[in-house]
């Protein structure tokens, strides 16, 4: 579930994997940015999503590959 929605899992099996966890998530939060996603014609059901650098192939992007659209496709106001 971690996997497909963007996000990472870590089990932590005793309290030297946890520190290392702690430590990787903690490295992790200061280099993460938030791109959002609206599609322009939205048809209803699921749909795969593709991200990645074009310029940067060194550089690891981490996003859900897929996305859900609802039957209802009104778009939703704006503020």
């Amino acid at each position: 579930m971690a996997q497909l929605t963007g996000g990472e899992y870590f089990k932590f099996e005793d309290s030297r994997s946890l520190v290392r966890g702690l430590l990787t998530i903690s490295n992790h939060v200061p280099n993460r940015y938030v791109l959002s996603f609206q599609p322009q014609s939205p048809h209803p059901g699921f749909h795969s999503i593709e991200l990645w650098l074009r310029d940067y192939p060194g550089l690891r992007v981490t996003a859900r590959s897929s996305y859900w659209v609802d039957g209802d496709t009104t778009p939703a106001a704006r503020p």
